[in-house]
């Protein structure tokens, strides 16, 4: 996949557009760095009830105590390899 410099990305706004609306990813490089134009979608911006349930009940665990610290990479690290 060629890549759109910010120059011939804002020459051709439209079409750019269009792809992405096709579904394809647009690049633009910006000097060395990449980005990308993606449609989104609305369900990609929405958060589900029972996402919020689950989003309340571990704040709630996390409040009484039931959740697990790490203070160091090292402590991270060996509560991960003992799942």
């Amino acid at each position: 996949m060629e890549a759109l410099t910010v120059r011939e990305y804002r020459n051709n706004l439209s079409a750019s557009f269009n792809r992405a609306d096709k579904g394809e990813s647009v690049l633009i490089r910006r000097n060395k760095d990449l980005y990308v134009l993606v449609k989104v979608g609305t369900e990609d911006l929405v958060m589900t009830p029972e996402l919020q349930a689950r989003i309340k009940e571990v704040e709630e665990e996390c409040r009484n105590g039931r959740a697990v610290t790490c203070s160091t990479v090292d402590e991270l690290n060996q509560y991960l390899d003992n799942l």
